[in-house]
């Protein structure tokens, strides 16, 4: 009988839900953009 090797690995997964995003979008994308992006970087 042959041995099996799996190699497993852990992952964090992040699900955001950004209140009014899309109401944001709509009225000014570029802006919201750049503000999403502007949040997501670390310090």
């Amino acid at each position: 009988m042959a041995t099996v090797h799996v190699e497993r690995r852990l992952a964090a997964i992040l699900a955001v839900d950004i209140v009014g995003h899309a109401r944001l979008i709509g009225a000014d994308e570029a802006t919201t953009l750049a503000a999403i992006k502007d949040r997501r970087r670390f310090p």
